[in-house]
Formats: C-alpha cells, structure tokens, sequence
C-alpha cells in the first residue's frame, strides 16, 4: 500500500472531467454539506472537520511527501475518474459515485498519495460508499470491475488466483483504515441535490 488559518471554508481543488457530474462535482470534499457520524454524531463540530484553510490545502499530505500541486491535483482528478467509471459499470446511482468520491478526497487529506495508491483507494471508496448508499455491490465485483478499467486488455482475474485474494485483502484492510480516517463520518450530505430541488421548484412554479 502505497491538518487552522484564515480561510476555513476554502474548498478543494474541482476533480475534473468525469461524466454526470461525478469527478468535477467535489465542494462536499472540504466538508459542504457535512457528513454526519453514523454513529449518531454530527454538528457543528463533526462539519468543522472537513473545512480546510488555504494553508491546509496548500500543505497536504502528499505535499509534504515532495508531490507537486499540479501532480496531487492530477491524481485527484484520475482517482474520481476511475470511481465514476466503475461506478457506471456496476451500475451504482450518480449520489453513490459521488459519496464515492467524497470519500478519497477527505482519504487524501489524512494520507499521501505516496502511501496510499489511488487504483487501490478508489475502489474502496466505492464498495464503502455502495454499502453507505444501500446499493451494495460484492467485494468480487469491484475487483473484477477496477481491474476491467485499469487493464482493459487483460483477462479477467480468477477469483481463486493470488492476485484477485491479495487484492481482496487489501480492498478489506483498506476499507477500515477509510472508516477510520473518515471518524466514521460516512454520511454525505451533496449540495447539488439542494439544487436539483430548488431546479425542481423553480420548474413547477413556472407551469
């Protein structure tokens, strides 16, 4: 397997590109709309967890580890792009995805991407957020499905092969150490679905 300042609702960097609105689609990321503890918790306190201030976002994990700002950014970008893709290929709904890919950028503001492989924290970002939204999908389709996206060439992994169980085993290990680094925070809160409601009024009022 590969933390005050002035400006305390700074959001992250946009992820980019993915379709639907998945990988550009990341302000919950610094904490708008603030997940709440599926332990009960939740306020203030648990919402002020994922607002960062330029300073924060300026010194990162990965920054700290010697990767450039244009390079986290990238990876950022190529993370949510494969949790989009995935998630259309398992057939999750776009508010799965983008829980999804909530989830690895709070990851990433804990962890390098020095220590923590993005082909490996995607999926588990994924298989958490499926279980999180009720559309949970098998362990052996995620890992099947994240190497169909990364290998497109290669045959399907044998589910009783080496690599498909060291693969599992990560995904597994991973998947605590997530729910961990998350304060099992689990529950996110999109803006975007305020909007998607406030589209939908707007429609009505005006037929």
């Amino acid at each position: 397997m590969e933390g005050g300042g002035e400006e305390a609702g700074a959001a992250l960097p946009p992820a980019g590109g993915a379709a639907g609105g998945g990988g550009g689609s990341v302000m919950a990321a610094a904490g708008t709309g603030a997940g709440t503890s599926a332990r009960g918790g939740g306020g203030s306190s648990a919402a002020s967890r994922w607002f960062f201030s330029r300073e924060q976002l300026e010194n990162t994990p990965s920054r700290r580890c010697g990767v450039e700002a244009d390079k986290e950014l990238s990876y950022r970008q190529q993370a949510a792009n494969l949790i989009q893709d995935m998630g259309q290929r398992l057939n999750v709904s776009q508010l799965t995805i983008n829980t999804a890919i909530v989830y690895m950028h709070r990851f990433y503001m804990h962890h390098s991407f020095t220590k923590f492989n993005r082909n490996i924290i995607s999926p588990t970002a994924l298989f958490l957020a499926a279980k999180v939204e009720e559309q949970p999908r098998k362990l052996e389709h995620v890992i099947k499905v994240v190497n169909a996206c990364l290998h497109p060439h290669e045959p399907q992994l044998d589910t009783k092969c080496d690599a498909y169980l060291q693969q599992a085993q990560e995904l597994v290990i991973l998947e605590t150490i997530m729910l961990q680094t998350l304060g099992f925070e689990i529950t996110i809160e999109h803006p975007h679905t305020d909007v998607v409601k406030c589209t939908q009024l707007v429609r009505v009022s005006r037929d």
